[in-house]
């Protein structure tokens, strides 16, 4: 059966004009759970007809002149009349090169604006979230974590992105963007529902998804518990030799108990299944936050569950991919 790759892009102008390609030359989207940042790239004509509704196309137009930064950008790909939302955003930067290339980024795109310093006392994950985000385009999640802190600083002179990102690096919380909507908390916390791969069938490469045996993994885990104070205590377990994972802690009662969460958190990521990237067509659709039902008709024992991280979308000439990162089994 032949199916047709299709694309539809619309720009949204700030003046509130609406412009739309059903054609491209190269197109790819890219997003990643523990990354705040989500991007696009998107090639087209450096000229084209418009068209309006209702009439014949006018005379040809430079297209790098319709459209500018700060314009809303919707992506949709996929096969025949089944298109998907790839990509929902802004334009961050105009190439002029042949063809013309747009540089493409999320909701994340509205927080490059300024914000004034603010000390709490005592707040919560989700009043400063709400803070950093008040007046602009951005829902939360409605699962944000019910998370204290004695004291909190926005420091001067920084935007609103920038404390964002040092609050993820400072508390070792996962945020990132589902189109408007932001998540702030545990990582793997999101469910997105479910995609199922058969090895062979529906995969179009699958040489770097590696297999692991549980007794091959040699890991170390460094637990970080931050009190509501905002002061660390730290404690390592597991291999000293193995690759460290540093993971954030919140509610613990002494440095005993904390040792002993870090290592159950082992157990998590010492696992007997895949590992790696998985390159499929741009169907079935797949995105972070969704769950990978692996199966492999010649080894069955190697079916399992796995936790999506990130994608990378393409699609051009050369037809349409799609790579997922999978990590924790589940």
């Amino acid at each position: 059966m032949y199916v047709q790759l299709k694309g539809h892009i619309e720009i949204l102008r700030q003046d509130g004009k609406k412009l739309t390609f059903d054609a491209f030359n190269y197109v790819e989207c890219e997003h990643d759970i523990f990354k705040i940042n989500s991007s696009a790239i998107v090639r087209i004509p450096t000229s084209a007809r418009l068209t309006l509704k209702g009439e014949k196309a006018t005379e040809s137009v430079q297209t790098a002149k319709q459209f500018s930064r700060g314009d809303k950008i919707k992506i949709q790909l996929g096969y025949g009349n089944d298109l998907r939302d790839e990509f929902e955003g802004f334009i961050y930067r105009i190439n002029y090169k042949r063809p013309l290339e747009i540089e493409c980024e999320g909701y994340e795109f509205l927080l490059r604006a300024p914000i004034a310093t603010k000390t709490w006392k005592n707040t919560t994950l989700l009043d400063v979230l709400n803070y950093l985000t008040e007046g602009l385009d951005i829902v939360l999640n409605e699962n944000i974590p019910d998370m204290g802190f004695d004291k909190f600083i926005i420091p001067a002179n920084i935007n609103r992105l920038e404390a964002l990102q040092q609050l993820k690096e400072s508390y070792g919380i996962t945020i990132f963007f589902q189109k408007n909507e932001l998540y702030a908390g545990l990582a793997y916390s999101i469910d997105n529902g479910t995609v199922k791969y058969e090895i062979g069938t529906n995969t179009v490469k699958d040489d770097k998804l590696k297999y692991r045996n549980a007794d091959d993994v040699r890991l170390k885990i460094k637990a970080v518990w931050i009190k509501p104070d905002n002061t660390k205590v730290e404690a390592e377990v597991g291999d000293p030799e193995g690759s460290q994972r540093t993971l954030f802690f919140y509610n613990v009662s002494n440095l005993e108990e904390l040792k002993t969460r870090a290592q159950e958190e082992i157990v998590k990521y010492k696992y007997s299944g895949y590992e790696g990237k998985i390159t499929t067509f741009l169907q079935p659709f797949a995105k972070p936050g969704m769950k990978a039902e692996l199966s492999d008709p010649q080894y069955d024992e190697r079916k399992g569950t796995y936790y999506i991280s990130k994608s990378k979308v393409t699609a051009g000439r050369s037809g349409g991919r799609r790579i997922i990162d999978i990590t924790i089994k589940l």
